[in-house]
């Protein structure tokens, strides 16, 4: 994402007349050996091409100044020296700039006066970290700033970089405070201070001028060293160089006046608690950049968590910033890489540092401390009590009585600084919150589904029992009747009585196909597709509405009297779809109305309409018609003959043949059900015509 905190009004007629005519602006991007280049070469190359990097390089030079990448070298240095810079050189060439490389001392000054030579009008420049010194110097942003303030500078920063500095990170505990910088930096002020001392003596002025001089150095030397060690020292060279070169007798460490003695020991004593101040103040000035990057660290965490989508991205994401913060190769054991069983054995992941990385058979031979820090939920490995010969430090990741895993990092021969042990168990916290927030949150929707399956399993049983109850009560009643009264009854009653045991016994047998379907179809069980003819499918369909109800259906079809209309399917289920439509149809239309039939084809589909003559549904019913249970009022069905699951089966067979369905008004009254299926390609499929019998 580009971040631009500093952006400047760019006057076009400022900049020249490239810039003026051309119809995108004119880029440029800096180079370095840095990785994050590659993100800043990105970054500009979406403004220099509005095309796909693809084709970026075969842009028109008519279109507008081509892109320039440009790197600033020091004197005497290729820029082909650095495999890293080679690199980012051939990238930003293959996003179609044109790479310049030019010699500089001063790198922003150069890359300034590049630009105005070129008529840049967006530079890009990765983000540099200010400098942590007791006297900082402008960054080379800060200076670019100033020296193109018609230019709109964009500053990419890299998400992986740090404001903190890399030395003081890595500062091992226990090191040595003597490193030969400031060894050098002491002895170089003390021989300055020599030379003006020796300048004042030969000038006959007094020794208190000489010694206020070396008084100044030893303060100089103990605020810019390290260490108040320095400026001790420091204090000791000024005695015995003032001593041995400016006091009688000269060249001897002898010393006559005991007023001297006094003015040794004030010195010593000045500069140990000057020393001790700045030393102090470092300290202030460490512990709040510290403070600050341990913030930005866990934020950037914190905002990368969030992100993820599921508990492998958190656990990489967690460990791809271990790598990235401590240099050093990282592994992470999942619980069942740890356990180790058969059944659900899996293997540890890498996440090597550059060409770091983690050795299978020493894991293999440290799997014991592994398996002792997850059981434990603890820490072990290197530079700890437990295991303390292995070559990793081992963390568990752990909340409560829930077990996530083990991250491993290679300790390399020295242990972390009490600053990096600070953030890696920050980073880790992080890490476990995250996975327990998303372990959380699939119980939740595990639990709410299981509680939506719960409901309509009572939905279910409910409107069953109630609903099929009704009929089998009829049929028994009837049954009952017949037998008592069969031959007192006349023949018309009779009649009349079989017809309604037929019929309640037509719409049970109806109910129970539905609710088989319907189970099948939630089971998951796959559909036995078959190329068939919708014709013969249809036509089944209505014989056997037909034979149940004497009720006028009109079937036609639109098109060419030879066309066939093909459609890969699974001819039972498409049949109980029909059955459905045409049934639901039967019971809303009056006794001498019609029911029509229509099916056509429209490029790749083929669509049947079944339309009735009935009251019609109203818009606020029809978003909710499929839905199981619905029957009107938005509630589950307590109607006889209405339970509310024939619809809602006939979109589950659609939707799983690829189709859809959708309801309508008909004109100029009554209801259309129209779906759509997939026509067949006979081209590349075998034809197995529909056995009716089957169907």
């Amino acid at each position: 994402m580009l971040h631009s905190p500093v952006r400047h009004n760019h006057n076009m007629e400022e900049t020249g007349g490239k810039s003026s005519n051309a119809t995108r602006p004119s880029v440029m991007v800096c180079l370095s050996p840095s990785p994050s280049t590659k993100r800043v070469i990105r970054t500009a190359a979406r403004m220099a091409f509005p095309l796909p990097p693809s084709s970026a390089s075969s842009s028109s030079p008519a279109d507008g100044p081509a892109p320039i990448a440009l790197y600033v070298g020091s004197t005497g240095r290729e820029a082909e020296e650095d495999s890293l810079l080679r690199e980012n050189i051939q990238y930003a060439r293959s996003f179609g700039f044109e790479v310049h490389t030019i010699q500089g001392a001063d790198i922003p000054l150069a890359i300034a006066e590049y630009a105005r030579r070129e008529e840049v009008t967006d530079l890009f420049v990765g983000y540099s970290p200010p400098s942590f010194t007791l006297l900082p110097r402008p960054a080379i942003n800060e200076k670019l700033l100033s020296y193109l303030p018609t230019v709109d500078i964009h500053i990419v920063p890299d998400p992986v970089s740090s404001s903190y500095p890399r030395d003081m990170r890595q500062r091992r505990p226990g090191s040595p405070n003597w490193n030969l910088k400031d060894l050098f930096l002491v002895l170089a002020v003390m021989a300055v201070a020599t030379f003006l001392s020796y300048w004042f003596y030969m000038s006959r002025f007094s020794n208190s001028n000489i010694i206020t001089i070396y008084i100044l150095a030893v303060l100089i030397a103990s605020v810019m060293t390290s260490s108040r060690i320095y400026g001790t020292f420091a204090a000791i060279l000024y005695v015995l160089l003032f001593n041995f070169l400016f006091i009688d007798p000269r060249f001897t460490l002898l010393v006559y006046d005991s007023a001297y003695m006094m003015t040794y020991l004030v010195t010593v004593v000045a500069a140990l608690i000057t020393g001790t101040v700045a030393v102090r103040m470092k300290n202030i000035a460490r512990v709040s950049a510290e403070n600050a990057y341990q913030a930005k660290v866990l934020l950037d965490t914190s905002n990368q968590l969030e992100s993820a989508e599921d508990s492998e991205d958190i656990v990489r994401t967690t460990c791809m910033q271990l790598v990235h913060l401590l240099n050093r190769a990282v592994v992470f054991y999942p619980p069942e890489a740890v356990r180790g069983s058969s059944d659900t054995a899996a293997d540890p992941v890498f996440f090597p540092a550059g060409e770091k990385t983690l050795s299978p058979a020493l894991l293999d031979r440290e799997l014991g401390a592994v398996r002792w820090t997850f059981s434990n939920s603890t820490t072990s490995g290197a530079f700890t009590s437990q295991f303390g010969d292995c070559s990793c430090r081992y963390l568990s990741v752990y909340s409560g009585e829930t077990r996530y895993g083990v991250i491993g990092i290679d300790m390399e021969g020295h242990p972390l600084t009490e600053f990096q042990d600070t953030i890696l168990l920050s980073i880790i916290h992080e890490c476990t919150m995250a996975l327990e927030n998303e372990r959380m949150a699939r119980e939740k929707q595990t639990a709410e589904i299981r509680a939506e399956n719960e409901r309509l399993r009572a939905g279910l049983l409910r409107s069953i029992s109630h609903d099929l109850r009704t009929p089998l009560t009829s049929i028994y009643g009837y049954a009952c009747s017949l037998r008592s009264y069969e031959d007192d009854l006349p023949r018309e009653d009779r009649d009349k009585i079989y017809e309604d045991i037929m019929e309640d016994a037509d719409w049970l047998n109806a109910q129970f196909e539905n609710i088989l379907s319907m189970t099948r179809l939630e089971s998951g069980i796959g559909i036995r597709r078959t190329i068939e003819n919708m014709e013969d499918v249809i036509e089944q369909s209505l014989r056997h509405v037909s034979s149940h109800h004497n009720r006028p259906i009109a079937f036609d079809t639109e098109g060419s009297e030879d066309q066939i209309f093909f459609a890969e399917m699974e001819p039972k289920l498409i049949m109980q779809v029909m059955i459905n439509l045409l049934n639901n149809a039967v019971k809303y239309t009056p006794a001498d109305a019609e029911i029509r039939v229509h099916m056509e084809r429209s490029g790749d589909q083929i669509i049947v309409d079944v339309a009735d003559k009935g009251p019609g549904i109203s818009d606020e019913d029809k978003p909710y018609v499929f839905d199981l249970f619905y029957n009107g009022k938005k509630s589950l069905t307590d109607s006889y003959r209405s339970m509310g699951i024939g619809l809602n089966l006939c979109a589950q067979i659609i939707h799983a043949h690829g189709g859809s369905i959708e309801v309508q008004d008909n004109e100029p009254a009554g209801a259309l059900f129209r779906f759509r299926l997939p026509a067949a390609n006979l081209d590349s499929a075998e034809m197995q015509p529909a056995d009716p019998d089957e169907c």
